[in-house]
């Protein structure tokens, strides 16, 4: 506490007075007792600065070697080393940074790949395939058709076997709804007088249209068809006929028979259509009747399929 307490009045004491205290850090007085205490309380602001002791004046260390000036690193008896960082050492970084970014492309790339991946197989399952109709597309169909055989005329047979040989076998495969193609063949025969069977007669149809993968029928048929030779083979063109038209034939002599395969086949924008009758006989048959047969059945087939 740094204040004053009321003294009781005793004999030979004057009342209301009371001795002052003196503080750590006030100035012992120099003069009367009665003299006031002076100082100030150095947690004063603006006060006299409290030094309890004086200053003392610095003496520099006696070290065998000048002094360093103020701010200098700390010498102890050799000049200071300049610092030399370390060598940058060789990260990590640049190849994290590689490998981030190249994890990147390759998602971006599976999700890419992802996304054209369902878009294709929506469209394809919303529309189908493109399909090049100028391919698959023609002046002939086989929509209204129940029975290839009504194509054709198998009594024509007659002429070289008469009695009909069971039913004619048809076959109608309709074409694919986005590839196109379809086909249809028919198999028509009689028997003949001969004594083990013989003298019989065929009539074959085949007819297919165009797909959007491989080639027109027509060309293998007359790849096999013309280009095979050999005795009794014979092939040439038939004119006036479709885009293109070619008949073969092939003929073989036995001792009690004749045996003669004439084939005429053609194609027509976006339909082949092949007819081949096959004639045994005792004797030897009109090449010319045969081929105006056989015209005249491929005739009928472009007809009826024409749209």
């Amino acid at each position: 506490m740094t204040g004053t307490n009321p003294l009781h009045n005793g004999p030979g004491q004057q009342p209301g007075k009371a001795e002052e205290t003196v503080q750590w850090w006030s100035t012992p007085p120099t003069t009367s007792p009665g003299t006031p205490v002076t100082g100030a309380d150095p947690a004063v602001l603006g006060g006299a600065q409290f030094n309890a002791y004086p200053q003392q004046p610095y003496a520099p260390p006696q070290q065998g070697y000048p002094g360093q000036p103020y701010g200098a690193p700390y010498q102890q008896g050799y000049p200071a080393q300049p610092f030399t960082p370390p060598p940058p050492r060789r990260g990590n970084t640049g190849w994290i940074i590689a490998g981030v970014i190249g994890l990147v492309v390759v998602v971006g790339v599976v999700i890419g790949a992802i996304a054209l991946t369902g878009t294709s197989d929506d469209h394809k399952s919303a529309a189908g395939p493109t399909v090049d109709k100028k391919k698959t597309d023609g002046m002939y169909s086989m929509t209204n058709v129940t029975s290839a055989c009504a194509l054709v005329d198998p009594t024509v047979l007659r002429k070289w076997a008469p009695n009909p040989k069971g039913t004619p076998e048809h076959t109608e495969r309709q074409p694919d709804t986005n590839y196109g193609g379809g086909s249809l063949s028919c198999r028509a025969q009689y028997d003949g007088a001969g004594k083990y069977g013989s003298q019989g007669s065929d009539l074959k149809l085949d007819a297919g249209f165009a797909s959007l993968y491989g080639t027109p029928d027509f060309n293998n048929w007359k790849d096999y068809d013309t280009k095979t030779t050999g005795s009794g083979r014979s092939s040439g063109a038939i004119t006036g006929l479709g885009e293109q038209a070619y008949y073969a034939v092939y003929e073989q002599n036995y001792s009690t028979f004749t045996s003669l395969d004439y084939t005429c086949a053609v194609l027509d924008s976006n339909l082949s259509a092949k007819i081949t009758l096959s004639i045994e006989s005792a004797t030897p048959t009109n090449r010319d009747d045969i081929a105006t047969t056989c015209k005249d059945q491929l005739k009928k087939v472009l007809t009826t399929l024409h749209k």
